[in-house]
């Protein structure tokens, strides 16, 4: 398998997020004053059951639809978020299933138990519930150490994991398939893994020397996106491919100059070709030098319903949707369809939930249902609103689009893009399932600043009380805490 991911310079960002479980989720249910989790998040409670909705009530485009929450086994929520995006990505559920009714039975994988656990869910008589996925958890474990302790670990690492390991099994499926007198295929062959999920980015570097540009292709499954405070996300994929000079110790080879000298250089990254599904990482975690460990970055990232790949970050030629604008053709509309929300102050601890649009034609106005009594976090949902990206030179202050960025150059989205924004939203907490409100999705994006300051021990000023008692000190108030990490977008 080629490297998807060496674009992205994250691994190390990842990895941050390995936590233990430090009781969070039981303390926000305590503090809630015994309400359940989701009276922490302002969702649940007795004034919202009375005009709440269960999930067997939902009417989707899918008459058999199931909705089954995965029991935890010690800190495995992130596994359990992670599979549940990708049971709600219609195409890849229905080939995998497919794969397991065609293929021969072969040795016990990934593969086959994630196809086991989808079809277990398909099966199901009821509508929602809750289900064991042992077998594919002992699979994970068996398959990497580094899964096999109780510990929580992070969710686009397992993401990482996961889709790799499966795009090798089913390459390594093809192989033995193939016999030795067929002749070597002209194009290279993709698994269905591959043709879902995986775009292809072209690396431009230009010598500014003798202005020969030198391109690269480099295959992804998920591309890591660096956030700022209050930006877009179209903001923060232009920042992604956002050019760069090469210099000093970084300088670039070029085969042109002198028979290969190093030369300063450009370079850029453009899609070459967009993915049917794309999947996006917020780079919540970082590394702080001065402080010498990883800190979360509660930044303000609004994730839209609709999202269009910027236009100067599409290469030269490459593919359009059709739709026409002031400058043509535009680039690939997406509609999100999954999200996997992070809930926690700090890489040390934490909880995933996942967040997955149920169908079409239909709008949740509260939560109920649930299918056990969960024990880890809680989560909620994206907004509706649609952003689309403007061509190039955005107005923009501080990282914020401009109203002007986003409705000069908004394209009208298709149907299947339109009629998705009335979809309910659905969270899966471990075994809990609940029909998430719409206006609660804005909760998910993140703090607008790192905390006002407060007097301490309360709301107030810094003026100390009455008989000349000293000041109270100034405090940050704690930051919102549950934000969207993965996104997972459908093309239109």
């Amino acid at each position: 398998v080629e490297d998807n991911n060496n674009n992205n310079n994250n691994n190390n960002n990842s990895g941050a997020a390995q936590t233990q479980n430090n009781g969070e989720r039981t303390a926000q249910n305590a503090s809630s004053g015994g309400g359940g989790m989701f009276s922490f998040l302002g969702v649940g409670g007795s004034a919202a059951s009375k005009n709440s909705r269960s999930v067997k009530s939902l009417s989707t485009t899918e008459e058999n639809e199931k909705f089954f929450g995965f029991e935890n086994f010690g800190n495995t929520c992130y596994v359990n978020s992670v599979v549940q995006a990708l049971y709600a990505t219609k195409e890849f559920r229905g080939r995998l299933l497919a794969h397991k009714e065609q293929e021969a039975p072969t040795e016990e994988s990934l593969l086959t138990c994630l196809a086991e656990l989808f079809q277990q869910i398909t099966n199901q008589r009821r509508k929602t519930g809750t289900i064991s996925p042992k077998k594919f958890m002992s699979r994970v474990r068996a398959d990497n150490e580094l899964f096999r302790s109780y510990m929580h670990q992070d969710a686009h690492e397992f993401l990482n994991f996961l889709m790799n390991n499966l795009c090798e099994t089913l390459e390594t499926e093809h192989r033995k398939m193939r016999t030795g007198d067929e002749p070597e295929p002209q194009t290279h062959w993709r698994s269905f893994v591959q043709e879902i999920f995986q775009g292809c980015l072209t690396s431009e570097t230009k010598c500014l020397q003798c202005e020969r540009v030198t391109r690269r292709d480099e295959p992804f499954l998920d591309l890591s996106l660096d956030i700022e405070p209050n930006a877009s996300l179209s903001a923060c994929l232009r920042k992604f491919g956002q050019a760069e000079v090469l210099r000093d110790s970084e300088k670039f080879r070029c085969e042109y100059c002198g028979g290969g000298t190093y030369q300063e250089a450009r370079r850029q990254l453009r899609f070459a070709s967009a993915p049917k599904v794309l999947a996006l990482h917020l780079k919540r975690f970082k590394y702080i030098e001065s402080l010498g460990q990883y800190r979360k970055l509660c930044h303000r990232v609004p994730f839209p319903n609709t999202l269009r790949i910027p236009a100067e970050m599409m290469a030269s030629g490459q593919e359009k949707d059709g739709q026409s604008g002031a400058g043509g053709s535009l680039p690939p509309l997406y509609r999100l369809y999954a999200v996997v929300v992070h809930l926690g102050s700090g890489p040390n601890h934490g909880h995933y939930v996942c967040l997955t649009k149920s169908g079409m034609g239909d709008t949740a106005t509260a939560t109920t249902t649930s299918a056990a009594t969960a024990s880890e976090g809680t989560g909620s949902v994206p907004s509706d609103a649609a952003e689309t990206s403007s061509p190039p030179v955005p107005m923009s202050v501080d990282g914020v689009d401009s109203p002007s960025d986003s409705q000069a150059m908004s394209p009208t989205p298709d149907v299947e893009c339109d009629a998705a924004s009335d979809a309910a939203w659905v969270l899966f907490d471990d075994d809990l399932v609940e029909v998430m409100p719409t206006e609660s999705l804005s909760r998910f994006y993140g703090a607008t600043t790192e905390g006002p300051l407060t007097a301490q021990g309360g709301v107030g000023t810094s003026r100390g009380g009455g008989g000349g008692a000293p000041p109270k000190p100034l405090v940050k108030a704690e930051p919102n805490t549950e934000h969207g990490y993965l996104l997972f977008y459908a093309r239109c």
